[in-house]
């Protein structure tokens, strides 16, 4: 059976999760801390400090939910949702709002609480809020170990998909769109038929394993180093996964038999050969 390759954009993507507008805002309680401290005001040179902190502390927890939302949200075998950062972020930079509000300005209690709840909401409507759910019906339907495989496996392709973003020869990025999307079918091949699951499970854990740690360290030294046989060697690997993750699927797809234990020992030679594994 032939594959079809679907032209897809990858479903990660380089994006920038930097909540700097929370880091912005936190400049006037940074000008207050010198200027306290040139005063020799201690209580408010103590109290803007804490506003200050709060607010960084906000924008870093703010940037991790962003993007632990971002990642969640792409994942379709996620088994987590992921810890409500952006929530506490939002409530640290209310608390922060009503310290600087209250002790630094010497604004009133009500005002001081009006400006804490403002900002509260404020980073809600700006920024959104955490992931609540995103997984398929049909994967929630599966027993727990095959969700943990599937899990697992996706992980390794969304690494793979990441280090992706950075190679910026065509040819390669196109080959691993090609290996990636393959990656998902199988995937999805495996949710429709999971008595299939425990047949595929060295394949997913050491095809997907030695895959992704292949891409993971030939995008992290290629900018490093202007190396033709380098590249040309990946190029090979990546042929030769391609080639070898395509035979496997035309085998999940048409056959109730899915033993590859064969086939994971020649790639792996194959690998090593190339002498990047």
């Amino acid at each position: 059976m032939a594959v079809k390759y679907r032209s897809i954009k990858p479903r990660i993507q380089l994006k920038d999760h930097t909540a700097w507008m929370l880091y912005f805002y936190s400049m006037p309680a940074l000008f207050a801390v010198f200027s306290h401290l040139l005063k020799g005001q201690f209580f408010s040179f103590l109290m803007s400090g804490a506003t200050f902190l709060g607010f960084l502390i906000g924008a870093v927890w703010m940037t991790k939910g962003r993007r632990n939302r971002y990642v969640f949200e792409q994942r379709e075998y996620g088994l987590d949702i992921p810890f409500p950062l952006m929530m506490l972020a939002s409530l640290v930079i209310g608390g922060s709002c009503f310290v600087g509000a209250y002790f630094v300005t010497d604004l009133g209690l009500l005002a001081a609480l009006g400006f804490a709840v403002a900002a509260t909401v404020g980073c809600w409507l700006w920024y959104g809020v955490d992931a609540t759910n995103g997984n398929s019906s049909y994967f929630e339907e599966l027993e727990s170990e095959a969700k943990k495989i599937l899990n697992t496996s996706e992980n390794r392709v969304l690494h793979i998909e990441e280090s992706a973003q950075t190679i910026e020869n065509t040819e390669l990025s196109q080959r691993l769109e090609k290996i990636t999307q393959l990656s998902r079918d199988v995937l999805k091949v495996l949710v429709d038929n999971p008595g299939k699951i425990p047949k595929a499970r060295r394949f997913l854990y050491s095809y997907l394993e030695g895959t992704e740690s292949v891409i993971e360290r030939y995008a992290a030294t290629h900018r490093k180093t202007d190396n033709l046989a380098l590249e040309e060697n990946f190029r090979q690997v990546l042929e030769n996964i391609e080639k070898v993750f395509a035979e496997q699927y035309d085998k999940l797809v048409s056959s109730d038999v899915f033993d590859l234990d064969v086939d994971i020992e020649v790639l792996n030679t194959l690998l090593e050969k190339q002498g990047i594994n």
